[in-house]
């Protein structure tokens, strides 16, 4: 189990998960497009090879957490036709457009709900898969996180983060001139919101490395943690399985 937080870091933890759902609700607008434009439209090709890797079932439910504007959800819902996909995020303005977006014909059933990740209202083992796409930046307590994932999880059954990271090498020279300089640029003036932007630049550079974060899913009890990048490193998939008891 997660060591509890002391008060004063319980306090900090709040302030900056209220800060950071407050960011998402001011961006939540233009998300998929600066998404879009800033991957130059690599974000279609991650979300599906994240679902590839999940190999899916028809009748499979499945919970994305930090769902945001649910482009990864929708996704999702049409690899399980016959099934369920649950969209969480604690950001309203986020799940609005969400809520709005008519999903794909053959789609499984889609529904969103707004609440903290790390304590989800559902019951126990209720789903096959869980994800959670370009969110583990945002959290404070990853292990709470991952823990939270095995709870929601049927036993032996998946859980996959797909996540932003650092490419090795020279391209990880560029790609840290991109995030600082570019990715401020565009994003706000699409969004409006410069220092959003800014901020994603920031969670990039300072986050785990990708075999780092899967230590810490290992740590937390997950088993055969897979670390898979993508587009040189750019984005990284860690796919991993609750323990069978």
């Amino acid at each position: 189990m997660t060591p509890a937080l002391s008060p004063l870091e319980e306090k900090e933890s709040t302030q900056r998960a209220e800060r950071i759902r407050q960011m998402f609700d001011r961006v939540c607008g233009r998300y998929e497009l600066n998404n879009a434009l800033l991957s130059f439209g690599l974000d279609w090709y991650w979300r599906r090879r994240a679902r590839k890797m999940l190999n899916l079932h028809p009748s499979d439910r499945v919970i994305d957490l930090c769902c945001g504007t649910g482009a990864v959800t929708r996704c999702l819902a049409r690899a399980v036709p016959n099934g369920e996909v649950v969209g969480v995020d604690f950001s309203e303005g986020m799940l609005g457009p969400a809520r709005r977006h008519k999903g794909s014909p053959g789609s499984g059933a889609v529904r969103y709900l707004r609440s903290d990740v790390l304590e989800v209202p559902l019951p126990d083992h209720t789903f096959d898969a869980a994800t959670i796409c370009y969110g583990p930046r945002n959290i404070v307590d990853l292990p709470r996180l991952w823990e939270e994932m095995t709870r929601l999880v049927k036993p032996g059954g998946q859980v996959l983060s797909l996540e932003l990271t650092r490419p090795p090498g020279i391209m990880g020279f560029f790609h840290e001139l991109y995030l600082k300089y570019v990715v401020p640029l565009v994003g706000g003036l699409v969004s409006g919101d410069r220092e959003a932007y800014r901020y994603l630049q920031k969670t990039i550079s300072g986050f785990l490395a990708p075999e780092e974060m899967a230590e810490s899913m290992g740590r937390s009890g997950l088993v055969q943690v897979k670390v898979v990048p993508l587009t040189g490193g750019i984005v990284t998939i860690h796919h991993g399985h609750t323990p069978l008891t």
